[in-house]
């Protein structure tokens, strides 16, 4: 896709009298443009034969700095029409509507190819915060920043359906959906997600493997690493390594009661069991397992086995 000439060497100030209503659009198009993400989804869902007047690739690009805008229906997807003099040529929502189920009708393949498509986009555009800022935006953990780390959060979301949609279903608050979600807390972004019925488990071991694999594979290749759910991010990284550290979380409504130990299709060693680096667990070594009267080990956590959870002090 080729940018509109008038935003080479444009500038953004706030010094300016009056108001541009959805103004930031237009910001949000270009960046889509200069990432790649326009062209990358155009030749994603190019097929052989088919010429649209309205090219697929801008048209999903633009439902996208739509829902940026603010829309929560396709019908909302007009809103960019009133800026007709400035987008140029905007579909129509029929046609937003074609180029969903075109998208549907492809199956799983041609969801791999805008994933892919996205994937390049953002690359693109951490390379670009790299390059201006020196290095990627830390993950705020209580009152502290932690740089160098990648983190990526799972969480499994009821959103309400007030009528008979297909997929919603009774759940604990009231109707609707289930799906889960992966975010990366450095760029508050999404990575990846799985649509889901409303009565769809929180603790799904298959669900969140299958999202957290698709959400390291969305992370830039340069950015990843293994990733533990008991590591803290602050944990020293393995001498001589160069690449960032990433860590893995999930939100109360999206955790698994074992851990899972698949490994992710882009290098990744799953999760790993909490373990001391430094040490084995103390109901692992030699003579810990001499109990007190109380029950516990004198090292103060669970004889192996008890399922009883350590001492505190």
């Amino acid at each position: 896709m080729h940018s509109t000439a008038w935003l080479k060497g444009l500038d953004v100030t706030a010094g300016g009298q009056g108001i541009v209503s959805h103004a930031g659009v237009v910001l949000l198009r270009a960046l889509a443009d200069r990432t790649g993400l326009t062209s990358g989804l155009s030749k994603a869902l190019t097929r052989r034969g088919f010429v649209p007047v309205h090219d697929r690739g801008r048209v999903l690009a633009d439902l996208a700095v739509a829902i940026a805008d603010g829309a929560t229906v396709i019908s909302d997807f007009a809103v960019l029409s009133g800026q007709r003099e400035v987008l140029g040529p905007v579909a129509s929502v029929p046609t937003a509507w074609r180029a969903l189920e075109e998208i549907a009708g492809g199956g799983p393949k041609t969801a791999r190819k805008i994933n892919a498509a996205v994937n390049a986009a953002r690359a693109r555009a951490w390379e670009g915060i790299v390059a201006r800022y020196g290095k990627m935006p830390g993950v705020r953990i209580a009152d502290k920043v932690l740089d160098g780390v990648i983190c990526v959060r799972l969480d499994a979301t009821v959103t309400p359906a007030c009528s008979d949609k297909e997929g919603a279903e009774a759940n604990f608050k009231g109707f609707g959906h289930h799906p889960l979600l992966a975010y990366c807390d450095n760029t508050d972004e999404a990575l990846a997600g799985m649509m889901r019925p409303g009565g769809a488990g929180s603790n799904t071991v298959a669900d969140h493997l299958r999202v957290l694999d698709e959400a390291i594979t969305a992370v830039p290749a340069k950015y990843r690493r293994k990733l533990s759910a008991t590591r803290s991010p602050a944990s020293p990284r393995r001498r001589g390594s160069r690449q960032p550290a990433a860590a893995g979380r999930c939100g109360s409504a999206a955790r698994t009661t074992r851990a899972p130990g698949a490994t992710a299709a882009t290098g990744g060693a799953g999760w790993r069991k909490p373990t001391s680096p430094s040490s084995p667990p103390c109901c692992a070594r030699a003579g810990a397992a001499t109990s007190s009267p109380r029950g516990r080990n004198r090292c103060g956590c669970s004889p192996a086995g008890s399922g009883r959870t350590p001492a505190r002090s």
